[in-house]
């Protein structure tokens, strides 16, 4: 995939960005907004710019030849004028546009696109993809910007045995539901262990008995109990009949009772019937070679095995570091549009809701245990 044209203004605001691992401060993403815009449209600013009389034509570099071809071209502009024709059928609006006759297809692209922003409620890309110019539809979904979901499994020790095995396969079906990362998968992983490992050069004040500590941390997650901890998570199940086994527990302690309900809860967002977050993955401002890469949600959300020791804080300053520079990928739906669509866009309500129940599943943890 490969979005056409420039950010005018370079990229979106830096947040001032404060908070621990959990809840972040959610200052928006700091963008120029357009007015009348439907809920939860957030603007881009692709192809906003005045269009200057004489406008050059896009090319693209092959990735075989290093040739480039041309995309501002009459075929290109036919497709994407009968996709929006289709659409705007679809609407049952008039689309407000004529092509200019004997103009540049590039104009004509440029004029196409203004268009189109300003006749949709959602937001529009125009993109490439295999050679071809597309318009994209997409809608952000409300959710916790700057949001660490990092779900611990060193709080499972503290909890009853019968309860022990039910948490543990729901957390491992979760993870696999969704396709997420184990820490160790990360690149702030690397750069946390390091850190570890280097706490004597790091911090001359540095006591013997904290650079040990750090030392033994670095040596667990690399090769000892925390490391085989993560990696049966990989593993097979921890028990069978998962539903069962919650409605047969039976538990004294108040905040066990609570957390099977969470559990329960949680199992309804990962049958097989609901999404996995990979298909609200699209980044709207996508860049060939960024100077900051966006921060994806395989880093936002994923295995851990605690919050709270050292490791996490380093990747935590890390992250911290990075929101500073870029921006963070959110869940997102997004349409592209053919001469053949048959249907308008349309959008679910499952990242608002797994969000919101992963909220309270992470403050129970933290609150809890």
């Amino acid at each position: 995939m490969q979005i056409i044209t420039e950010i005018p203004n370079g990229k979106p605001g830096r947040p001032d960005y404060q908070g621990s691992w959990f809840l972040k401060r959610q200052p928006g993403r700091d963008l120029p907004q357009k007015t009348e815009v439907a809920t939860g449209r957030k603007r881009n600013a692709f192809l906003t710019g005045k269009v200057p009389s004489i406008a050059t034509d896009y090319y693209m570099e092959s990735q075989t030849d290093e040739t480039e071809k041309n995309l501002t071209t009459s075929e290109n502009f036919d497709f994407l004028y009968r996709s929006a024709l289709r659409y705007a059928g679809l609407m049952g609006i008039k689309l407000p546009f004529r092509p200019r006759k004997g103009g540049s297809p590039r104009m004509n692209i440029a004029g196409l696109y203004r268009a189109m922003d300003e006749a949709l409620p959602e937001q529009v890309n125009l993109e490439e993809k295999a050679g071809r110019l597309y318009f994209c539809l997409y809608r952000f979904h409300e959710w916790p910007d700057y949001t660490l979901f990092w779900i611990p499994i060193d709080f499972i020790e503290k909890i009853s045995v019968p309860v022990r095995c039910i948490v543990r396969e729901f957390i491992r079906r979760f993870i696999r539901h969704h396709g997420l990362n184990m820490v160790k998968e990360t690149w702030y992983y690397e750069l946390a262990l390091e850190e570890l490992r280097d706490w004597k050069e790091r911090d001359p004040d540095a006591s013997p008995q904290e650079i040990r500590r750090n030392n033994l941390l670095a040596e667990s997650y690399e090769n000892g109990k925390i490391s085989k901890a993560l990696k049966r998570m990989e593993g097979k199940p921890f028990c069978v009949r998962l539903e069962d086994k919650i409605r047969e527990c039976r538990t004294e302690a108040k905040r066990e009772r609570e957390l099977l309900g969470l559990v329960s809860e949680g199992l309804e967002l990962i049958t097989p019937d609901n999404p996995c977050l990979i298909q609200y993955y699209y980044d709207w401002a996508y860049e060939k070679e960024p100077n900051f890469p966006p921060i994806g949600l395989d880093t936002q959300i994923m295995l851990a095995y605690s919050n709270n020791d050292m490791l996490a804080e380093n990747m935590e300053s890390y992250f911290n570091s990075d929101c500073r520079e870029t921006y963070t990928i959110t869940p997102v739906t997004y349409m592209y549009l053919t001469p053949e669509t048959d249907r308008l866009f349309r959008m679910d309500d499952y990242p608002e809701r797994l969000s919101k129940w992963m909220q309270r599943f992470m403050q129970h943890i933290a609150g809890s245990f």
